[in-house]
Protein backbone atom coordinates (compact mmCIF):
# COMPACT_ATOMS: atom_id res chain seq x y z
CA UNK A 1 0.00 0.00 0.00
CA UNK A 2 1.20 3.54 -1.13
CA UNK A 3 -0.50 6.34 1.13
CA UNK A 4 -0.96 9.62 -0.37
CA UNK A 5 -1.84 12.68 2.22
CA UNK A 6 -1.01 16.32 3.23
CA UNK A 7 1.70 16.23 5.50
CA UNK A 8 0.63 19.72 6.57
CA UNK A 9 -2.52 19.07 7.79
CA UNK A 10 -1.93 15.70 9.43
CA UNK A 11 0.99 17.28 11.63
CA UNK A 12 -1.00 19.75 12.95
CA UNK A 13 -4.08 17.18 13.58
CA UNK A 14 -1.51 15.21 15.73
CA UNK A 15 -0.69 17.92 17.65
CA UNK A 16 -4.12 19.65 18.50
CA UNK A 17 -4.99 15.74 19.10
CA UNK A 18 -2.27 15.20 21.41
CA UNK A 19 -2.37 18.59 23.16
CA UNK A 20 -5.99 18.34 23.82
CA UNK A 21 -5.61 15.00 25.52
CA UNK A 22 -3.57 15.95 27.63
CA UNK A 23 -5.69 19.12 28.55
CA UNK A 24 -8.91 16.60 28.79
CA UNK A 25 -6.82 14.06 31.45
CA UNK A 26 -5.53 16.40 33.60
CA UNK A 27 -8.73 18.68 33.60
CA UNK A 28 -10.52 15.36 34.54
CA UNK A 29 -7.58 14.33 37.46
CA UNK A 30 -7.95 17.82 38.94
CA UNK A 31 -11.38 18.17 39.35
CA UNK A 32 -13.98 16.79 37.08
CA UNK A 33 -17.02 18.28 38.48
CA UNK A 34 -15.37 21.98 38.02
CA UNK A 35 -13.97 21.00 34.86
CA UNK A 36 -16.37 19.16 33.33
CA UNK A 37 -16.58 21.65 30.27
CA UNK A 38 -13.08 21.54 30.01
CA UNK A 39 -13.05 17.84 29.79
CA UNK A 40 -16.13 17.60 27.39
CA UNK A 41 -14.37 20.64 24.89
CA UNK A 42 -11.48 18.70 24.45
CA UNK A 43 -12.78 15.27 24.20
CA UNK A 44 -14.87 16.99 21.34
CA UNK A 45 -12.12 19.22 19.80
CA UNK A 46 -9.70 16.25 19.56
CA UNK A 47 -12.52 13.99 17.80
CA UNK A 48 -13.26 16.27 15.29
CA UNK A 49 -9.44 17.54 14.49
CA UNK A 50 -8.88 13.30 13.97
CA UNK A 51 -11.96 13.17 11.99
CA UNK A 52 -10.87 16.04 9.60
CA UNK A 53 -7.28 16.37 9.66
CA UNK A 54 -5.70 12.51 10.44
CA UNK A 55 -8.41 10.27 9.02
CA UNK A 56 -8.76 11.25 5.83
CA UNK A 57 -5.81 9.92 3.12
CA UNK A 58 -5.83 8.90 0.15
CA UNK A 59 -3.88 5.06 -0.80
CA UNK A 60 -2.97 2.71 -3.45
CA UNK A 61 -4.35 -0.94 -2.96
CA UNK A 62 -3.90 -3.50 -5.57
CA UNK A 63 -7.39 -3.26 -6.77
CA UNK A 64 -7.68 0.53 -6.54
CA UNK A 65 -7.46 4.16 -5.19
CA UNK A 66 -8.82 4.20 -1.52
CA UNK A 67 -9.62 7.52 -0.60
CA UNK A 68 -10.64 7.60 2.91
CA UNK A 69 -12.63 10.70 3.86
CA UNK A 70 -13.83 11.86 7.23
CA UNK A 71 -16.92 9.20 7.54
CA UNK A 72 -16.92 7.70 4.01
CA UNK A 73 -14.28 5.15 2.48
CA UNK A 74 -14.29 5.21 -1.43
CA UNK A 75 -12.32 2.57 -3.62
CA UNK A 76 -12.40 3.31 -7.00
CA UNK A 77 -11.01 0.15 -9.17
CA UNK A 78 -7.86 1.12 -11.40
CA UNK A 79 -10.02 0.60 -14.12
CA UNK A 80 -12.17 3.32 -14.23
CA UNK A 81 -9.93 6.16 -13.28
CA UNK A 82 -9.59 8.96 -16.35
CA UNK A 83 -8.03 12.14 -15.27
CA UNK A 84 -6.82 12.89 -11.07
CA UNK A 85 -6.13 16.54 -9.86
CA UNK A 86 -4.98 17.71 -6.75
CA UNK A 87 -7.34 21.15 -6.21
CA UNK A 88 -8.95 22.01 -2.79
CA UNK A 89 -9.05 18.08 -2.65
CA UNK A 90 -7.60 15.40 -4.68
CA UNK A 91 -10.20 14.81 -7.07
CA UNK A 92 -10.53 11.33 -9.16
CA UNK A 93 -12.62 11.79 -12.56
CA UNK A 94 -14.21 8.09 -13.68
CA UNK A 95 -16.84 7.52 -16.04
CA UNK A 96 -19.45 7.41 -12.87
CA UNK A 97 -18.42 10.78 -12.08
CA UNK A 98 -15.92 12.96 -10.10
CA UNK A 99 -14.90 11.54 -6.52
CA UNK A 100 -12.82 13.46 -3.94
CA UNK A 101 -10.35 12.64 -1.56
CA UNK A 102 -10.11 15.27 1.46
CA UNK A 103 -6.86 13.80 2.71
CA UNK A 104 -5.09 15.72 0.00
CA UNK A 105 -5.41 19.42 -0.90
CA UNK A 106 -3.73 22.53 -1.84
CA UNK A 107 -3.86 25.88 -0.16
CA UNK A 108 -5.59 28.77 -2.21
CA UNK A 109 -2.19 30.66 -2.54
CA UNK A 110 -0.78 27.69 -4.11
CA UNK A 111 -3.53 27.11 -6.53
CA UNK A 112 -3.47 31.01 -7.54
CA UNK A 113 0.14 30.45 -7.98
CA UNK A 114 -0.32 27.54 -10.42
CA UNK A 115 -2.96 28.99 -12.65
CA UNK A 116 -0.09 32.11 -12.95
CA UNK A 117 2.44 29.64 -14.00
CA UNK A 118 0.07 27.75 -15.90
CA UNK A 119 -0.44 31.28 -17.46
CA UNK A 120 2.50 32.54 -17.98
CA UNK A 121 3.80 28.79 -20.20
CA UNK A 122 0.34 29.41 -22.48
CA UNK A 123 1.91 32.91 -22.85
CA UNK A 124 4.38 31.72 -23.83
CA UNK A 125 3.75 29.21 -26.18
CA UNK A 126 1.52 31.96 -27.95
CA UNK A 127 4.70 34.08 -28.71
CA UNK A 128 6.50 30.90 -29.53
CA UNK A 129 4.29 29.28 -32.03
CA UNK A 130 0.62 28.33 -31.47
CA UNK A 131 1.13 24.73 -33.49
CA UNK A 132 1.45 22.97 -30.31
CA UNK A 133 -1.51 24.36 -28.41
CA UNK A 134 -3.45 24.29 -31.63
CA UNK A 135 -2.34 20.80 -33.02
CA UNK A 136 -4.00 19.79 -29.23
CA UNK A 137 -0.89 19.70 -27.39
CA UNK A 138 -1.57 19.15 -23.43
CA UNK A 139 -1.96 22.91 -22.62
CA UNK A 140 -4.91 22.81 -25.08
CA UNK A 141 -7.43 20.86 -22.49
CA UNK A 142 -7.56 22.44 -19.11
CA UNK A 143 -8.68 19.48 -17.45
CA UNK A 144 -5.52 17.64 -18.33
CA UNK A 145 -3.36 20.73 -17.46
CA UNK A 146 -3.03 19.62 -13.79
CA UNK A 147 -1.47 16.06 -14.69
CA UNK A 148 0.97 17.56 -16.70
CA UNK A 149 2.82 19.87 -14.31
CA UNK A 150 6.22 20.99 -14.32
CA UNK A 151 8.05 17.51 -13.15
CA UNK A 152 10.04 18.17 -10.50
CA UNK A 153 7.66 20.06 -8.23
CA UNK A 154 6.20 19.91 -5.34
CA UNK A 155 4.72 16.26 -3.55
CA UNK A 156 0.93 17.89 -4.52
CA UNK A 157 2.68 17.65 -8.28
CA UNK A 158 3.83 14.14 -7.65
CA UNK A 159 0.34 12.67 -6.87
CA UNK A 160 -1.74 12.70 -9.87
CA UNK A 161 0.95 11.47 -11.54
CA UNK A 162 1.88 8.89 -9.59
CA UNK A 163 -1.85 7.56 -9.52
CA UNK A 164 -2.40 7.94 -13.39
CA UNK A 165 0.56 6.09 -14.35
CA UNK A 166 -0.61 3.27 -11.48
CA UNK A 167 -4.11 3.21 -13.35
CA UNK A 168 -2.13 2.60 -16.41
CA UNK A 169 -0.28 0.04 -14.97
CA UNK A 170 -3.93 -1.66 -13.27
CA UNK A 171 -5.91 -1.00 -16.12
CA UNK A 172 -7.33 -4.67 -16.43
CA UNK A 173 -8.52 -4.60 -12.90
CA UNK A 174 -12.28 -4.57 -13.54
CA UNK A 175 -14.52 -3.74 -10.67
CA UNK A 176 -17.41 -1.55 -9.69
CA UNK A 177 -16.67 2.02 -7.60
CA UNK A 178 -17.80 1.14 -3.91
CA UNK A 179 -18.69 4.12 -1.45
CA UNK A 180 -19.19 2.92 2.22
CA UNK A 181 -20.01 4.21 5.85
CA UNK A 182 -16.98 3.43 8.44
CA UNK A 183 -18.64 2.76 11.63
CA UNK A 184 -15.73 4.24 14.03
CA UNK A 185 -15.63 7.42 12.16
CA UNK A 186 -19.80 7.78 12.87
CA UNK A 187 -18.87 6.61 16.41
CA UNK A 188 -16.52 9.33 16.89
CA UNK A 189 -18.77 11.81 15.44
CA UNK A 190 -22.16 10.89 17.72
CA UNK A 191 -19.53 10.86 20.39
CA UNK A 192 -18.22 14.54 19.50
CA UNK A 193 -21.84 15.88 19.47
CA UNK A 194 -22.89 13.96 22.86
CA UNK A 195 -20.16 15.80 24.82
CA UNK A 196 -21.06 18.93 23.06
CA UNK A 197 -24.68 18.44 24.00
CA UNK A 198 -23.70 18.04 27.61
CA UNK A 199 -21.49 21.35 28.28
CA UNK A 200 -24.15 22.99 26.92
CA UNK A 201 -26.55 21.32 29.01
Amino acid sequence: MEKFASSGGRLLGYASVGLLIVVAVGSALSDPVANQEVTLASVAVALLAWLALIRPYAAAHSRGLLLRNMLRDTLVPWSKIERCAVLQTLQVATPDGTFHGLGVSRSARSLIKSEKSVNAMQMRGGFLGMGSIAGGGSWADPSRRANEEAPGGSYTDYIPSRILDLAHRGRDVEGETVVAWDPLPVTALVVAAACLVLMLA
